[in-house]
Formats: C-alpha cells, structure tokens, sequence
C-alpha cells in the first residue's frame, strides 16, 4: 500500500507546542511511524508534504528548518504568502492588525485530491484536525481512495472530519518511535519559536507567591487561567515583532484561553490590573500607532526585543531627573 502525507503545517507545530513543547521531533521516523500504522510492515511511504504560510520577515531559522526538511527523503515543501490584514475589536474597539494564511489549505487540498485522482496513492494521512478538510476528505473518498487523519490529541480533531475518514492516528501514540535526543534546536521541533530579532523564546514564568513575583491575577477565570493567558501572551511574543491587543483578544487561536471576545478581554483585564501584562504604544512596518500589549517580569520590569530589561515609566522618569543623570547620557 502507497502512503502520502499532507501535513498542514501551522496546525501541526501549534498542536505539538500544546501538546508537550519539550518533544522534537526526527521528521524521518515520523514518516516511517505514520506508515507503518496505515498500511502495516509492507507499507511504502511514497512522499510527505508541508504546507505552510511564511512572512517576507520571518526569522531566518525559519527558512533554516524548511529547507532542512526539503532534504529529507520524500519531504517537500509549500510555501505560501502570509497576507496583512486588519480588524477592529468589537469588545474594546480598537483596531489590530495581523498576518494570517492565503491559499495554505487550498493548495493542499488541490494537491490532495490531484494525487488521488491521478492515483499516486492508496492511503493519504492528513496531519491536521481542522474540520475546513471534510469537503476535500470527501472527494477523495468518491475517488475510491483511504484517508486517515493524525492529531496529537482528540480535543484538537473536529468530529466531523473524524467520522469521513477511515481512521484516527494518535501521535502522541508514537512518540517513542519519532522522538530524537538531539541537543535542543527549535528547528527539529517543527519549527523554531523564535522572536523577530531571531533570539529563543521568553520562557513562560511560573510565578510563586511570596517570591517577589506581583500578585496573580484572579476572578471568574481564576488563577490557572490567568497563568495560560499569561503563558499564551509570551508565546505570541516569541513569533511576532509585537502583538497586537485587538489581535490576541479576537484572533489568537489556542484551546488554553477562553474563546474570542468580551470574555478573553476580560481575563487581559485582570493581567493588566494584576501587573502581568501591560499595553504600550508600537509602530507598525507601514508607520501606523498599534495598541500592543506584552507581559512583564516577575519584578515589575519589561523586557524588551533586545534582552535588555527596561525600567518602569515612573522609574526611568525619576532617573533623569537625579543629579548627574544629563550629564551621564551625555
């Protein structure tokens, strides 16, 4: 039996960082793994295809981890335009502007059932669980052909798409066989999670009371969900110049936050008033004053893009003013 893959390649990385963000993965044995549990020991792996949204900025280590899969025997890339877009906030009206995916799914679908009809497959494996895939399930199913769908977990596959394909890959089921021990490098973990400037991710605090850490921001949402929110907060931070408010409150997908709107702004209410958060002001590439928002340090303090830890407002204000301070800037 012939077996292609189609990884949907956003939906993959975001669902093993959810899933458990230490694993990395070796992209070789991820094929032979998916193949084998499709079609058995006499499975033939005939092709793996990544699909995925870059931006004119994104880090160079992105393309680094692209291009090394394109190396892999059998891996082939598709890259597609990120496109800027704009919205506003209906829950605090302001206006956001973010990236997103134009004609990611599209391609893969085409391709798909391209493939399928052409008959370069007995059994395609799609890696992603997003329900926008059940038309093009569908018709590969009329053209005679199997499709099975692979996820890290359940809560991340729609049941509609569940109940068109002939069967449910659990990853997490494989991990033993795919997991590689290599050093730690964000590009063999499904791709890097890098800030713009290129440097790791911030890590995502655990703050202890008592600690010197500001309090926790709690209410309806409590703690815990004060503590993801948080956690979410810092990771958008590690793949965008800056996050918008407007964009983390309506757009952000994670199952860790509440859904889109009034309640999630309400919960970066409580970071706010909590000291876990803060909002400033940013210049967008095209000049234009965003609302953006951004968690602070334990003590108080902002770190920013550079790895420098910045200095309260009222703090640095107070600093100028101190003898000897125009004279030491000078």
């Amino acid at each position: 039996m012939n077996v292609k893959i189609f990884f949907d390649g956003q939906n993959f990385y975001r669902s093993l960082l959810r899933y458990d963000e230490s694993i990395r993965v070796d992209y070789d044995r991820l094929a032979v793994w998916i193949t084998a549990a499709v079609a058995g020991p006499g499975g033939v792996f005939c092709g793996a295809y990544y699909y995925v949204g870059i931006s004119a900025d994104a880090p160079p280590l992105v393309e680094g981890f692209l291009k090394g899969l394109e190396l892999r025997p059998g891996y082939f890339v598709r890259r597609e335009p990120r496109v800027r877009r704009s919205g506003r906030c209906p829950a605090c009206g302001l206006d956001y502007e973010y990236t997103t995916e134009k004609r990611v799914d599209t391609r893969l679908v085409a391709e798909l059932i391209q493939y399928a009809a052409n008959g370069a497959f007995d059994a395609a494996v799609l890696v992603s669980g997003d329900d926008d895939f059940v038309p093009a399930v569908e018709a590969v199913n009329a053209l005679g052909k199997r499709v099975w769908v692979a996820t890290w977990s359940a809560e991340e596959l729609s049941s509609d798409l569940r109940v068109r394909c002939f069967g449910h890959l659990h990853l997490s089921d494989g991990i033993a066989a795919f997991r590689t021990d290599r050093l730690p490098r964000d590009r063999e973990r499904g791709g890097p999670a890098l800030r713009a400037d290129g440097r790791g991710p911030r890590p995502v605090s655990r703050l202890v009371p008592g600690a010197g850490a500001p309090p926790r921001a709690t209410g309806a949402s409590g703690i815990g969900a004060a503590e993801r929110a948080l956690g979410e907060l810092q990771r958008a931070a590690a793949r965008l110049p800056h996050v918008s408010r407007g964009y983390f409150v309506m757009r952000w997908k994670s199952h860790q936050l509440p859904p889109v709107g009034a309640e999630r702004e309400a919960l970066v209410q409580q970071l706010i008033g909590a000291g876990l958060a803060e909002v400033f002001e940013v210049k967008d590439a095209e000049g234009r004053s965003v609302t953006a928002i951004r968690s602070r340090e334990p003590d108080g303090n902002v770190r920013e893009p550079d790895g420098n830890v910045a200095l309260p407002g009222s703090l640095t204000s107070s600093l100028a003013t101190e003898p000897g301070a125009a004279s030491e800037s000078a």
